[in-house]
């Protein structure tokens, strides 16, 4: 079958960034399928020259047809409308012109479901929606929409796509709970494809290599990694402050915040006044997904952080899955799902939240990471889930099987 694959931010592991819809869609074309990527130049900056509106190229088997639209994380929330809105009047023209028996549309932000309605509207094709962060819910709760008018119209329009597609796919449960409870979607048009742990790609680490050294000029002895975005809505301000606490507890304990975001400025600052930046808190740039591997493999634990509200805590983060493929302990702040398998499972570290309980947080993190023993099994136990329930094979068939029901 030809499979049209909707994903405005789509990326490759030699870029930094979310791999999802690369490896699926590898699978895709592994399994004797065509498919065609419909993004952006948003996380492909220099996988092309750009010098018309549309480029397309190949990619291990992959069709990538990409539009010239400029945007990254440090922009404002009226600046990432605009781009939703560029991208989706210019995708739905031109997926209109494409021939093909599916189409698969991958959120943020709900406004990809448009090229694909209308396309599979206009030559009656099935459509199949992928829910990564459920819109207009989870904006709501961070307060970056209020506006009363554009809720009601983005809710309708949720259920009107939830309705008009053939299946959903939700990546967790508490998302699939909260479609099911917002919308009157059948539950068994909603299948839960979690994020993925790609088990091979962090295979590939040098031992010994100290990648880390050539980062911040020496290697931690224990270190705390949290690599993705530094946005509003992940609450690295929590990781700061535990930091703050930490020197007096143990000065081994070094704090590695890799990524970018509207909020890094900010962040830099904070650590900066509070005496941590450079001495036991470090802000390391973007690297390419391929060297994530190497970088994971040399600290002691990894982590995920959100703010504390519970809208956002139904997510399927890119970096906890990371955790688990690595093989490393991983640390949330939050509840939800995700902490329900850390302590189910017993592969981490789940933090109180609470601002009041910071210091006691602190002390408890302390021991924690310097209990070798329980490190090593909950690592061990890290990589068991990932491969038992969050492998590439495991979501590759799952959505193999969708596609072909619907077709």
């Amino acid at each position: 079958m030809h499979i049209i694959y909707i994903h405005q931010y789509f990326t490759l592991p030699s870029n930094a960034g979310g791999t999802r819809s690369y490896d699926l869609a590898t699978r895709f074309v592994e399994a004797g399928h065509k498919v065609t990527m419909i993004t952006s130049s948003a996380y492909l900056k220099n996988f092309a020259p750009y010098t018309q509106k549309w480029t397309v190229k190949e990619c291990n088997g992959i069709n990538v047809h990409i539009l010239d639209l400029h945007y990254d994380q440090k922009q404002n929330f009226k600046q990432r409308v605009k781009a939703f809105m560029g991208f989706m009047y210019e995708a739905s023209k031109y997926v209109a012109k494409l021939d093909a028996d599916v189409v698969l549309a991958t959120s943020t932000p709900l406004t990809i479901a448009v090229p694909a309605l209308y396309k599979a509207m206009r030559h009656k094709k099935p459509f199949i929606f992928e829910v990564r962060d459920v819109w207009p819910e989870a904006p709501v709760a961070i307060g970056a929409l209020k506006n009363k008018a554009v809720i009601s119209l983005l809710e309708k329009f949720e259920q009107h796509t939830y309705r008009k597609s053939k299946h959903v796919v939700a990546l967790s449960d508490d998302m699939k709970t909260s479609i099911l409870r917002n919308t009157d979607t059948p539950t068994d048009k909603v299948t839960v494809i979690p994020n993925i742990s790609e088990l091979r790609r962090f295979e590939n680490f040098e031992p010994g290599k100290e990648f880390i050294k050539s980062l911040i000029g020496f290697q931690p002895k224990k270190s705390l990694l949290y690599a993705g975005t530094l946005g509003s809505a992940n609450g690295l301000k929590f990781m700061i402050d535990i930091a703050i606490r930490a020197q007096s507890i143990d000065e081994d304990i070094m704090f590695l915040l890799l990524g970018d975001g509207n909020e890094k400025a900010g962040l830099k600052q904070y650590a900066a006044e509070k005496g941590v930046l450079g001495k036991n808190l470090f802000f390391l740039d973007p690297i390419p997904k391929a060297m994530l591997p190497q970088l994971y493999s040399e600290v002691t634990v990894a982590s995920s952080f959100y703010v504390p509200i519970k809208e956002l805590w139904a997510n399927s983060a890119n970096k906890f899955f990371d955790c688990l493929a690595a093989g490393r302990p991983v640390l949330v702040n939050y509840e939800g799902w995700q902490a329900n398998v850390i302590r189910e499972r017993n592969m981490g570290f789940v933090f109180d939240y609470r601002e009041e309980n910071i210091g006691k947080e602190a002390m408890r993190f302390g021991k924690y990471i310097n209990d070798t023993t329980l490190l090593e099994l909950h690592g061990k136990n890290a990589r068991q889930v990932a491969a038992e329930k969050y492998s590439l094979d495991v979501a590759a068939q799952q959505y193999l099987k969708i596609l072909e029901h619907v077709v």
